[in-house]
């Protein structure tokens, strides 16, 4: 069991971190930070791209990477030291909401997979902007709750399953469209003032057997899904799921011989012009 401040998501983000390393390391390189650039990390997290932004900025650049978490920001830590990038790493405990250095300072500002757990999209972007120099820019890495994750459910199983994930969101939630937030991109960078959402659309595949990386997360995601949407499923749906990722049954998604697992984020940028 890790500390108690971390969220009980930390353990299946970790296994998506190492499962998807290399294709989130290319969305890393896609944002656009290079050599000697500064870079806000916004909500770290673990550190996985806090790591991945100090190999693009090299020893001349820097990397503030920001998170509410104390234990999130020491997990962090230790990763920037094992992989040999602590003095290009300065962690920041604050929430996301205010700067971590001066305003319009960074070349570059990075949020990835937060923005739905912030209390709203539009101001969190207009934040994010203001961290960045004229002529920066912002790069939010998002996902969409209803299309991230595409494994071969039942049709029937799956519809009723999203329906009930959507009701679980409504009852924690008085903006669940918040969770579905990749797809509102566009209209979060424009009602946040920024010229434009240049959206580039990440996506890989992997097909059983699974390796560990992608077993562990899709074992802790499943359970996680489970759990979310069980109080808003009927009965029999309810055992039809149960069975689908049971890790043990021979039958469940995690053991299907034939399952196909596919996986879609959102890439969003935008230059910061002030006027």
């Amino acid at each position: 069991m890790g500390p108690p401040d971390l969220p009980p998501y930390a353990d299946m983000m970790a296994a998506y971190h190492e499962a998807f390393r290399d294709e989130l390391r290319d969305a890393v390189a896609a944002a656009g930070a290079g050599p000697g650039d500064v870079v806000v990390d916004v909500a770290c997290g673990d550190g996985s791209y806090s790591r991945w932004l100090a190999e693009r900025v090299g020893p001349a650049g820097r990397v503030v990477a920001v998170d509410l978490c104390p234990s999130f920001l020491d997990l962090a830590r230790r990763g920037v030291v094992a992989a040999g990038l602590a003095d290009r790493v300065r962690f920041v405990r604050m929430d996301a909401r205010h700067s971590a250095i001066a305003d319009a300072a960074a070349d570059l500002a990075w949020c990835a997979q937060s923005l739905y757990s912030l209390p709203d999209p539009v101001l969190a972007a207009r934040g994010l902007s203001r961290l960045v120099r004229d002529g920066g820019r912002i790069a939010v890495f998002e996902s969409d709750g209803l299309h991230h994750l595409s494994m071969p459910w039942p049709a029937d199983v799956e519809l009723a399953l999203r329906a009930a994930e959507l009701a679980a969101f409504q009852a924690r939630s008085d903006r669940p469209s918040k969770f579905y937030v990749a797809r509102d991109l566009p209209r979060v960078f424009r009602e946040a003032g920024l010229p434009r959402c240049d959206v580039l659309a990440t996506a890989s595949s992997r097909r059983a057997p699974f390796d560990a990386p992608t077993r562990r997360f899709l074992t802790a995601y499943l359970a996680n899904l489970l759990d979310r949407s069980s109080p808003f499923l009927s009965p029999e749906i309810r055992s039809r799921v149960e069975a689908l990722v049971d890790p043990d049954a021979p039958a469940s998604l995690l053991n299907d011989p034939d399952s196909l697992l596919v996986r879609v984020d959102l890439l969003a940028t935008s230059p910061v012009a002030r006027a």
